[in-house]
């Protein structure tokens, strides 16, 4: 299902990582993994460094039960950060290829432009389907960024700019204060506590 995730196993050990799939359930060539190298990390820097072309790998799944209810018609409100892009990436694609049935807004927060990532490609989601809205955020943005889009935390831009009559479900991706964070305001927006599912990484 859209938002849920694999266990990588490492080769030649008994470890395995976790990893949210990236790419649409209808993909059924493969999946993508949008895997952050970690200095001194086991499986990241196996992926980045050893895994090539070819070498066959162990993945179990999929687990969770973060993912999209696709019984409902209420709003969407996504927030992530750092690496929560992957799982919420699976539940825009999925939307997309039903053509966006359901009002959809995304937050995403990094520290800097270089932490940005697959922002191309939900710009351009974005002006094909005008019930989509991509607000990406900026903590600290540098000198040289640029930046004129929204600064701050990313609940401060949630606060700011959610709109919605209580209809809505949030789907939350991130570290966990940030999880923390974001419930507590999507709550003071009238979102039901119990239509706010989340994934803390």
């Amino acid at each position: 299902k859209p938002g849920q995730y694999v266990q990588f196993k490492v080769p030649e050990t008994d470890e395995f990582r976790a990893y949210s799939v990236a790419s649409a359930p209808s993909q059924d060539n493969g999946i993508d993994l949008i895997v952050r190298l970690v200095s001194g990390g086991l499986c990241s820097t196996y992926i980045h460094e050893v895994l090539d072309l070819n070498d066959q790998i162990t993945l179990t799944g999929p687990f969770g039960d973060f993912y999209l209810r696709e019984d409902s018609l209420r709003d969407i409100v996504c927030i992530g950060g750092g690496c929560g892009m992957a799982p919420i990436r699976s539940i825009l694609l999925h939307l997309k290829e039903q053509n966006m049935p359901r009002r959809v807004m995304y937050f995403f927060g990094a520290r800097s432009k270089k932490d940005l990532f697959f922002s191309e490609e939900l710009f351009a989601l974005e002006r094909q389907y005008p019930n989509f809205k991509y607000i990406p955020a900026l903590s600290e943005p540098k000198p040289q960024d640029n930046w004129d889009g929204e600064t701050g935390l990313i609940t401060q831009a949630v606060e700011r700019i959610m709109y919605g009559d209580g209809n809505t479900e949030g789907y939350l991706c991130g570290p966990p204060p940030m999880i923390d964070a974001s419930i507590k305001v999507l709550t003071q927006k009238g979102v039901k506590e119990i239509h706010i599912y989340y994934d803390k990484f």
